[in-house]
């Protein structure tokens, strides 16, 4: 089972030497980390389990916070494993879909999936289903794989696409994961959320900020709370959410802040963005 690009040439360009060219800017752009100081391909290999925090709109709005996370990610090598975990906005397939076997195409190549990796998953999270239906039309995960290539080249994929779920079933999401980080100690956790959408940038600014602090604090339970009581229209409650309840990482360092109004410069109805990085405890 292929998976097909749904947003190439819209979300991030379709040809390889411009979207390669378009990541490259991205980290040397105002915004972005700079200057790289280490080759890419990365061929070290990884020797711990790292997460990250990314947002996943078009690259031209959130693509210079996401590669903070990636340049920091890519500094400490390569991943054998990529886990990817977001939010599923198109209302398709299961509560917690995972896209189990086959690969998925970018303009940059083929990805396979790890079977192994998604067997042990289910072994150890019964909420998590083998679904593509929840995948087949959803970009916040497909963006990420651009990113992933450039740096990485080779790696396997576990893809997993998460509707707004109860706390409990975070716990269990989480136990699924930290499952698999025990099995596999050199996988990369990547994690995938907008944070405030659609309001001005005063106010999404003090928005995104609300949650970012239970983020670093490593407050799942604060996290959700915060959404919902000051009503920020976060996309990825659930997926961080879960990340936090791991008992392999520790407390995530923010990276980079911004909003769409920073690129665009129109201040009105902006979307927050937001990286950060952990290692294993």
């Amino acid at each position: 089972m292929i998976r097909y690009p749904v947003v190439a040439g819209t979300f991030y360009p379709g040809s390889p030497t411009k979207l390669r060219q378009t990541i490259m800017d991205l980290i040397t752009s105002p915004l972005g980390p700079g200057n790289l100081d280490f080759k890419v391909p990365v061929t070290q290999p990884l020797n711990k389990n790292v997460g990250i925090i990314v947002p996943h709109a078009g690259y031209v709005y959130s693509g210079p916070i996401a590669v903070h996370a990636y340049v920091a990610a890519a500094r400490l090598g390569k991943p054998n494993l990529v886990v990817l975990i977001g939010p599923n906005h198109t209302g398709r397939g299961a509560k917690v879909g995972v896209w189990d076997k086959g690969s998925w195409l970018t303009p940059l190549g083929k990805v396979e999936v790890d079977e192994q990796a998604s067997k042990l998953l289910f072994e150890n999270c019964e909420v998590c289903k083998a679904d593509f239906d929840s995948h087949l039309l959803e970009h916040s995960l497909e963006v990420q794989l651009p990113f992933l290539q450039f740096f990485f080249d080779e790696f396997k994929i576990l893809p997993i696409s998460i509707f707004p779920v109860s706390i409990d079933l975070c716990k269990k999401i989480a136990a699924g994961l930290d499952a698999i980080a025990s099995e596999y100690k050199n996988t990369l956790f990547v994690v995938s959320t907008d944070f405030n959408h659609y309001e001005n940038q005063d106010v999404t600014i003090k928005k995104d900020q609300m949650a970012i602090e239970k983020i670093e604090a490593k407050d799942p339970i604060g996290l959700v709370e915060v959404v919902d009581k000051y009503d920020i229209s976060m996309c990825g409650v659930s997926a961080v959410a879960s990340f936090l309840y791991m008992k392999t990482f520790g407390k995530p360092k923010l990276l980079c802040h911004a909003t769409s109004g920073d690129v665009s410069k129109d201040f009105l109805q902006v979307v927050g963005y937001a990286s950060f990085i952990c290692e294993a405890a």
